[in-house]
């Protein structure tokens, strides 16, 4: 039986997911090439600025803060499949298919509102999942929450100068800028990144940056 991601990858033309503050959180290569815009650049910027998504039919707009899709996680049933109409990069026409899938997170108890895209309208993506890999307990989806909104034990484990530190950088804000706010050397800014993303087990900055949305690190 084909793995999800291995689904995803032949059904999707993108994905992104959003925590429940409505922030990007995951922003997968596929979203990168369908907006033109960086994961680096997205991750923790509100939903409905990035995607700017309007009703196919009457122009009104439907990415906004407190949209129906944003309260999926408070048990309001809302459409699991609808098409948006914006653009891209370029400023030119997109229209999309949305689907949305629920990703129980191990942080808090909630859940990750996945967003599912795939150019062009009426495509029903949730229909080629198989419903095995479709129920939160399947070791699939399991390890697809794992990489979005899984809680590490090491988090705990950052010193409040570190989380200075993390907080500046998801700020978009440099080293050298990170440095002269902090009134220290860019060499122990550096090594403090060194030891963050050793405790949290990721390998770049960008990483970092979407490790700290996720689990609600930042504000």
């Amino acid at each position: 039986m084909p793995t999800l991601q291995d689904v995803l990858y032949n059904t999707v033309d993108g994905v992104f997911a959003v925590d429940a503050k409505q922030r990007v959180i995951f922003w997968d290569p596929g979203c990168e090439e369908l907006f033109d815009r960086s994961s680096q650049w997205i991750l923790g910027r509100p939903c409905h600025e990035v995607i700017c998504g309007k009703n196919r039919i009457s122009g009104e707009a439907f990415c906004q803060p407190g949209c129906c899709i944003a309260k999926t996680p408070t048990g309001v049933d809302v459409p699991n499949n609808f098409s948006i109409e914006t653009s891209d990069g370029d400023g030119r026409p997109l229209m999309l298919s949305v689907n949305i899938m629920l990703i129980p997170s191990f942080c808090k108890k909630k859940w990750i509102v996945t967003h599912l895209l795939h150019r062009f309208a009426n495509q029903d993506l949730l229909t080629a999942l198989d419903s095995t890999l479709r129920t939160k307990q399947h070791p699939e989806v399991n390890s697809v929450a794992a990489s979005i909104g899984k809680c590490e034990h090491s988090v705990s484990r950052l010193s409040p100068r570190e989380r200075e530190v993390l907080q500046l950088l998801a700020e978009g804000l440099s080293t050298s800028i990170i440095s002269k706010r902090l009134g220290v050397s860019n060499v122990t800014i550096r090594n403090h990144l060194q030891h963050i993303q050793n405790k949290l087990g990721v390998h770049s900055q960008v990483d970092t940056v979407a490790y700290a949305y996720r689990h609600n690190l930042v504000h």
